[in-house]
């Protein structure tokens, strides 16, 4: 089931699955549309990141 959601409500779910150490691989296209939406949106805005492999 689809349903449209504001993007302070995705990252509110997406803070609380990392912080509960779920997984977030239920999210994965969500994620892909979300990354296009940064890269259209606040492209050039910086974050700290610390990548892990």
């Amino acid at each position: 089931m689809e349903k449209e959601i504001t993007i302070t409500e995705f990252a509110e779910e997406l803070r609380t699955r990392l912080e509960d150490g779920k997984t977030v691989d239920c999210c994965k296209t969500e994620l892909l549309r979300l990354a296009d939406l940064i890269t259209d949106k606040i492209g050039h805005e910086k974050i700290l990141v610390s990548w892990q492999d």
